[in-house]
Formats: structure tokens, sequence, C-alpha cells
């Protein structure tokens, strides 16, 4: 009888011990969220004293080249009067402010105080940068794929490459997909836009080019 009650007692401290360890974690996880955890594109082009990092010529000047095309400038095409037109057709309002429309022209989806603003930028892509945009969390001046896997590592999405491609192509069309509340209706509209995994993987669109590769 003493061995069993023992024994019980036992089962009950470890299965305390263990619900201890999962509330731990999951209030963790609720920490680390992707919203929380972005830095915002200013901080891929510049560190925090003003050098320039991806803003550098030398090696393509990555930021100035997403500064310049429709990614950068895809929150402020909410408060256009054609946004307008096209929220009241799909029962959305303010769409400057709508969930439904922030999810794919914002980094973050809105929710990110430092990202809100700024568009779709470096992030929506390579993925909330709070634990690699450090220069000493994905940069290898030797090799560059060590680099770059040190970033993946640190929390960079793994997208880069031929051999990523189809990861890519997920992340493009989870919003540029044929049923978002913004998909046209005429058929040569939808053809101008759609993304094939030819385009996605050449990041070139008709005049549209969204190629920023680093410089050796």
């Amino acid at each position: 009888m003493i061995t069993l009650n023992v024994m019980r007692r036992r089962e009950f401290i470890c299965a305390g011990a263990a619900f201890l360890a999962l509330a731990t974690l999951m209030t963790m996880n609720s920490m680390s969220a992707p919203e929380a955890g972005y830095v915002g594109a200013n901080k891929c082009g510049y560190t925090s004293e003003g050098m320039k990092c991806h803003a550098e010529d030398a090696i393509g000047n990555q930021f100035k080249i997403w500064q310049s095309s429709p990614h950068a400038g895809a929150v402020k095409t909410l408060q256009s009067l054609k946004a307008e037109n096209i929220a009241q057709n799909v029962s959305v309002t303010n769409p400057s402010e709508n969930k439904k429309c922030l999810k794919c022209h914002t980094t973050g989806g809105g929710n990110s105080e430092n990202t809100k603003n700024e568009g779709v930028g470096c992030e929506a892509c390579h993925g909330p940068g709070a634990g690699y945009y450090e220069a000493s969390n994905h940069i290898d001046y030797i090799d560059r794929k060590k680099g770059y896997g040190k970033a993946v590592k640190n929390g960079m999405y793994p997208v880069l490459g031929i051999e990523n491609l189809k990861k890519r192509e997920k992340m493009c069309l989870r919003c540029h997909d044929d049923k978002r509340p913004c998909m046209p209706a005429e058929t040569m509209e939808i053809q101008k836009q759609k993304q094939t995994i030819q385009s996605i993987d050449k990041l070139e669109k008709g005049d549209i080019n969204f190629r920023h590769p680093l410089r050796k």
C-alpha cells in the first residue's frame, strides 16, 4: 500500500511537471509569434547607426529596388478610389484598415507596429527578421552559402534558389491567388495578374522586375 501511494504521488508530480512545461512552451510560442518578430524594411537597409546594409550600392542596393517596386507601395493602394470601388463590390468597408486587405497589402497583415505602414516588405517574403536581421546572424564573409544557412537557422524562410522554387511559389500564391477579395473579373486582367511558376522563378512579370540579387 505504501509503495502504491508513493508511485501515485510520483505520477502526480510528473504529470504536474509535464503540464507546467507545456504551459511554458505555449506561452513562449505565443510571445514569439510572427507578428512580434517583424523589424521593418529599414532595419534591412540600414543599421541602427545609419550605416548601409542592403541599401549599399556595392552589393546591388536591394533596399532601393524594393522601394521602387509595386510591393513597397501596396499598402498605399488601399487608400485609392480604385480600392474603395473594389472593396464595395466585395462588401468590405475601409480597405486600408480591413484585415482581409491588409493580409496581403502589408508585411505581417497589419498586426505589427513596425511594418503596418510599409507595404509588402522584405520580411513578407523572407520571414520575420527579429532572429536574423543582425549581420552576425546572417552573414558569412567567406562563404555566402553558409551565411544563408545561418540566416535560415535563425528564422529566415528558405525560399531562395532553384531548389526552393516550390516553396517560393507556395509563398507567393498565399496572396497572388484567385480567391483574394480583389481578384479581377475581366479575363484579360486575370491573365495579366496571374503568377505562373515561370514568373515566380524569374521574379519578372511583363515590364515589372522584382529581381534583387546580391552582387558578389
